[in-house]
């Protein structure tokens, strides 16, 4: 991609070079006070892959909860680009999956230290085509691009650009009217709810059916002893998926 983003004017963009991952990019940009608002992103045509600096004014708990919002965010940009017969579901706590397979995810990187974290990097990523030498896509049945879903006229910048669009809507609904609306959303859009999951996080395993979230953005599970909570900071800490 040659041209530069068009994006709402709080915005200030930097675009990174395409082997350059604009997560860490962002990262090292705010650990040197780059200003809040900052979006890198990466002129790979094959995924559509940024990065936003922010400084949140909230605890270090509350602030995580941008995981939701960053994916509420880009589903609502796929879904005003994509055909409506596909469908665009999440995966706790990190993944977006397009017709049931994995496509991208979010991350976020927060400043050490108590308190409101100083900055965090809320990213997200998909992949818009795959590998141009495998002549056999599709063979790996859990991850998927939106080229092999039948989405072969959507482009990285526009996808970037309608995601940027939606972020600034869903962060200032979050903002508003607090996590309730977030969290019915990003309920209504799990592709698990209802249905006995597994999770390796940090060498331990949670297993039971997954019934919610609780206020605090954490999972909830129902399990034979005694419902249960998995914390949504511990299974941020790296990322679930890959591509």
């Amino acid at each position: 991609m040659d041209r530069d983003l068009s994006l709402p004017p709080i915005y200030r963009q930097v675009a990174v070079g395409k082997k350059k991952d604009p997560c860490k990019e962002a990262a090292r940009a705010a650990r040197d006070g780059a200003a809040d608002g900052t979006l890198f992103w990466s002129r790979r045509a094959d995924r559509a892959d940024c990065a936003v600096v922010l400084e949140p004014d909230q605890p270090r708990q509350t602030a995580n909860l941008i995981a939701y919002v960053t994916m509420l965010a880009i589903s609502d940009a796929l879904g005003a680009l994509v055909p409506p017969t596909v469908s665009v579901t999440f995966g706790w706590p990190d993944r977006i999956l397009v017709n049931g397979a994995v496509a991208g995810g979010v991350r976020l990187i927060t400043a050490a230290g108590d308190g409101a974290p100083a900055w965090l990097v809320a990213s997200v990523t998909l992949q818009i085509a795959g590998d141009p030498d495998d002549d056999s896509p599709g063979r790996e049945q859990r991850r998927t691009s939106l080229y092999e879903e039948g989405c072969s006229k959507v482009g990285a910048a526009e996808l970037l650009e309608s995601f940027a669009r939606y972020f600034l809507n869903w962060v200032n609904r979050w903002q508003d009217d607090g996590f309730a609306p977030v969290k019915a959303a990003w309920l209504a859009r799990a592709a698990e709810m209802g249905e006995p999951i597994t999770l390796d996080l940090g060498g331990r395993r949670h297993a039971g059916t997954f019934s919610g979230l609780d206020d605090a953005g954490e999972l909830v599970l129902d399990a034979p002893e005694a419902p249960k909570t998995v914390a949504l900071a511990a299974a941020l800490r790296s990322p679930t998926w890959s591509l």
